[in-house]
C-alpha cells in the first residue's frame, strides 16, 4: 500500500513561506532580548546572518525573474528602500529623541550633542555617520540594514550575473575571510563599527549570498505540512539561547553561521507548519522587521525605568517585550503599511507614460 501523501499548505500556493517567517519572528524576538538582556538569549547576534540569508533566498525568489525580464537597477533599488526606509527612519529619530534626553539629564552615553547633530541626518539618510564610534551610533542595530541595501545593490549588479558556482565562490571567499577575523575576535557579535567595516561586508556577503545560491536551486512548487517546521522553530531558538560556555565561543558562532542557518534555510523553505502553529509564525513575522528597527529605543526607555524602579532586569523584562512587541505591531499596521503604500504608488505614478494629447 503507497504511503499516504503528507496535506500540502496553501500559503505555499500564493509564494508566501510561512515557516520562514516563523524562524525570522524568533530571530527578532531574540535580537531585541538580547540588547535589553543578554543573559537570556547570549547568541542573538546570530539572528543577524539568518536575516541576510533569508533576505538573499527571499529577494532571489521573487526578483531574479523580474531582472531577467528586464528589471533596472534604479526601479529595483527604489522598491528596496520603499521596504526599507520608513521604519528605519522611524527608528533613527526614536533614538535620537532617547539620546538627546540621556545627555540632557547626565545618562550614561558614549554621544555628545554634537555627535547627535553630525550622525542624525547621515543616519536618516541610511548613511553612516562619519563620528568614530558605530556606523549608526544613534541606532547600533542599523548597520546591517545599511549593509542589506549594499547586499541588494550587489545583487541587482553582480551577483545576479553569476553562475551558481560565482555564487558558491563568493561564499567560499567570505567564509575564508570572516573565519581568522571572527577567532581573534572571540566572537561573530562583529561589524557594527567602523573599525570592523571589511569584516562587516564580508559576514553580509556570505550569508545573503548563501541565501540566493539556496533560492536558485530547485524548490518545490508546494511545500508538505510538517512537523520538522516546528523543528526549524526550535532550532533557531535554540541555538540563539543555548546559555553553555562552549556555545559562547566564535567556533560555535562560526559553526551556526556557515553550517547550521544555511540548513535551517533549506529545510524550512521546503515545509510549512501545521495550521495551530500558522498563526504565531504570520503574526511574528510580520512584525518581524518594525520589532528589529525600532526595539533600540525602547532598551534606554526601560533600563531607565528599571533603574527608577528598582527592579531587576527579569522582572522588568516582560513589561520591556510586551510593549516593544505592541509597538512594533502598532508601527508596521498604523505607520509602515500605509506609508509604504502611499510611497509606492508615488513610484508607479512617476513611471507610468504621459498621455498624448488627442491627435498629437
Amino acid at each position: 500500500m503507497p504511503a499516504a501523501t503528507p496535506p500540502l499548505d496553501t500559503a505555499s500556493r500564493s509564494g508566501r513561506y510561512v515557516t520562514l517567517d516563523g524562524m525570522r519572528g524568533i530571530a527578532a524576538i531574540a535580537v531585541a532580548l538580547f540588547h535589553f538582556v543578554g543573559d537570556y538569549v547570549p547568541q542573538g547576534y546570530l539572528a543577524v546572518d539568518f536575516f541576510f540569508a533569508l533576505s538573499g533566498f527571499v529577494l532571489y525568489r521573487t526578483y531574479f525573474p523580474r531582472w531577467q525580464a528586464g528589471l533596472g537597477t534604479g526601479p529595483f533599488m527604489a522598491q528596496r528602500i520603499v521596504r526599507l526606509y520608513p521604519l528605519f527612519v522611524l527608528g533613527v529619530v526614536l533614538s535620537a529623541i532617547t539620546a538627546l534626553v540621556k545627555v540632557a539629564n547626565g545618562g550614561n552615553t558614549d554621544l555628545t550633542y554634537q555627535d547627535i547633530m553630525v550622525s542624525l541626518p547621515l543616519n536618516m539618510l541610511m548613511l553612516p555617520s562619519p563620528v568614530d564610534m558605530p556606523l549608526f551610533p544613534l541606532n547600533v542595530p542599523a548597520w546591517s540594514l545599511f549593509f542589506e541595501l549594499v547586499a541588494n545593490f550587489a545583487m541587482i549588479v553582480l551577483l545576479f550575473r553569476l553562475p551558481k558556482l560565482g555564487l558558491l565562490a563568493v561564499c567560499l571567499f567570505s567564509a575564508w575571510w570572516i573565519s581568522p577575523i571572527m577567532i581573534d575576535h572571540h566572537s561573530g557579535n562583529i561589524g557594527a563599527l567602523w573599525s570592523e567595516l571589511g569584516v562587516g561586508l564580508a559576514r553580509t556577503a556570505f550569508s545573503f549570498t548563501m541565501g540566493m545560491l539556496i533560492a536558485s536551486l530547485n524548490q518545490p512548487a508546494l511545500r508538505a505540512v510538517s512537523w520538522l517546521a516546528l523543528l526549524c522553530f526550535t532550532v533557531i531558538a535554540v541555538v540563539l539561547a543555548l546559555p553553555f560556555d562552549w556555545a559562547d565561543t566564535p567556533e560555535f558562532d562560526l559553526f551556526a553561521i556557515l553550517l547550521v542557518s544555511p540548513m535551517l534555510l533549506v529545510l524550512g523553505s521546503r515545509v510549512e507548519p501545521p495550521a495551530f502553529a500558522v498563526p504565531f509564525a504570520m503574526f511574528t513575522g510580520d512584525v518581524s522587521y518594525a520589532l528589529y528597527a525600532v526595539h533600540w529605543p525602547m532598551v534606554d526607555v526601560f533600563r531607565y525605568l528599571q533603574v527608577r524602579l528598582d527592579v531587576s532586569p527579569a522582572g522588568m523584562t516582560p513589561f520591556y517585550f510586551i510593549a516593544v512587541f505592541s509597538l512594533a505591531w502598532l508601527f508596521s499596521r498604523a505607520y509602515d503599511a500605509p506609508l509604504r503604500r502611499r510611497m509606492s504608488g508615488l513610484l508607479r505614478l512617476r513611471a507610468a507614460p504621459v498621455a498624448s494629447p488627442q491627435g498629437a
